[in-house]
């Protein structure tokens, strides 16, 4: 392949694409790390309903999603969608946001990765290595792999997140046989799952699904786009409803209600480990250890590999830096964009660990509190321009389609978007009074981009 300004054509399948959006949700991370939290500040017992409930949400976002996915195939996904709904302003907007989420909780993943194989590393092997440094040299192999041709990364990336799923799935399925007495249904009671802190519970939910709208961005690289898409956007969010329902179930299997609230809050970090030592043995404890350190690395090459395509995207389209535009001679991969954020993340790591910042107090806080908040924000985004695109479109769509599902879907995120910001600290897990700050970045980085984008477009007239 000589062509060096456009990606590798018709080179992913729905699965390859399904692997690189569950990867990134990260299922391993959402069980150890979320889900705990989300029994004991959420609704308890109740939590598999609200893992329904996000889908049914999302479900109604992807309708008119998948409707424009049909009209619109380009990596620029998010910021490609409102551009040609709501305008080229507005467009210019989004991708500051776009990059910013996703850089956030890139750099927010790849940190509480070095966190976790700097503890492998000294537990396992007396080693004492600075997170830090582990950080750096995970970021540079994401680099060398998001490089490679994309559908390398989508076999690696399926291998790794298909052992993350088989682990859990055995203690699953352990707790659910090893059960003293009849297995409960009482989760899916309203009085159950109607009970405690809804709101809470919501938000840890739909943070579980971050990352499943970006089967979009692979629209240029994907066999029959106007297919694939669809289905893999439907099929991402179907697999990670079912892991995330079946898997909170069967935990619940194994305490009384009372009694799961009570071990979940008392040591949230290791509460799914004890549950795992407990109905399959320290192997499989031992196990996950090892494939939460995979989770992460494979969400981190998901993430990287969305960044280098939202990058191409915005510089092909003359927002930025143009060199970013230019894909591998061989590879079709959007190497500078690649080689340029790699980079910026790799120098952004040395920086903070010269500070002493903390991986998991401070960057995975922050990080994710303003991933989930930009996604959110951007969602409410894409529904308002499903409606203006095909306003002027002539089309055979439904009114569900195109008005009313985005309608319910923005009102929706409007919704979770408060609900995230009156428990951004908890969502964090950090008390700093930084994090209130998070809403106003968001606002001042979007304004930024809808003004630079304005003045560039007066010059131009």
């Amino acid at each position: 392949m000589s062509d060096t300004s456009g990606l590798r054509k018709n080179t992913l399948g729905l699965f390859s694409l399904v692997f690189f959006v569950v990867a990134a949700a990260s299922p391993l991370t959402g069980v150890v790390g979320a889900l705990p939290v989300a029994i004991f500040t959420g609704n308890g017992g109740g939590i598999p309903v609200i893992y329904i409930l996000a889908c049914l949400i999302l479900m109604v976002f992807s309708v008119g999603y998948i409707a424009m996915s049909r009209y619109v195939s380009n990596s620029g996904a998010f910021y490609t969608y409102i551009s040609k709904g709501l305008g080229p302003n507005w467009g210019a907007s989004a991708s500051v946001l776009a990059l910013i989420a996703y850089f956030s909780i890139q750099t927010a993943i790849v940190s509480m990765l070095g966190f976790f194989t700097q503890l492998f590393l000294e537990q396992h092997f007396g080693l004492s290595i600075a997170w830090w440094i582990l950080s750096i040299c995970l970021a540079a192999l994401a680099w060398i792999l998001g490089i490679k041709r994309v559908e390398i990364g989508g076999k690696i990336l399926g291998v790794l997140m298909l052992a993350e799923v088989i682990i859990v799935l055995i203690t699953d399925v352990a707790v659910l046989v090893h059960k003293a007495g009849p297995l409960t249904f009482s989760s899916f009671e309203p009085s159950v799952f109607l009970h405690g802190n809804l709101g809470i519970a919501f938000v840890f939910a739909i943070a579980a699904f971050i990352g499943f709208e970006s089967t979009a961005i692979y629209a240029e690289e994907c066999r029959e786009p106007h297919k694939t898409v669809p289905r893999a956007t439907i099929c991402a969010l179907l697999i990670i409803t079912a892991f995330f329902c079946f898997t909170s179930w069967s935990l619940v299997q194994a305490y009384s209600f009372e009694r799961l609230i009570e071990m979940a809050s008392r040591d949230p970090g290791n509460f799914v480990f004890d549950i795992t030592r407990q109905n399959v043995g320290q192997w499989a404890v031992d196990t996950m250890s090892v494939l939460l350190i995979t989770s992460l690395f494979a969400a981190t090459l998901a993430f990287h590999n969305n960044i280098s395509r939202y990058l191409f995207s915005i510089s092909r389209d003359g927002l930025i830096w143009k060199a970013l535009a230019k894909t591998h001679p061989i590879n079709g991969t959007p190497s500078n964009a690649s080689h340029a954020h790699s980079i910026v993340l790799i120098l952004l790591l040395a920086v903070m660990g010269s500070l002493s910042v903390d991986p998991m107090v401070h960057v995975f806080a922050f990080g994710s509190a303003i991933a989930t908040l930009s996604i959110l924000v951007l969602q409410v985004g894409v529904s308002a321009s499903v409606i203006m695109f095909f306003k002027r479109l002539a089309h055979g769509n439904s009114t569900w389609q195109i008005f009313w599902a985005p309608v319910l879907s923005m009102a929706a995120m409007l919704i979770t978007i408060v609900l995230v910001i009156d428990n951004l600290q908890l969502l964090s897990g950090s008390d700093s009074v930084l994090v209130k700050l998070i809403p106003w970045f968001i606002a001042l980085c979007a304004a930024g981009g809808y003004v630079v984008s304005l003045r560039r477009q007066l010059r131009v007239s």
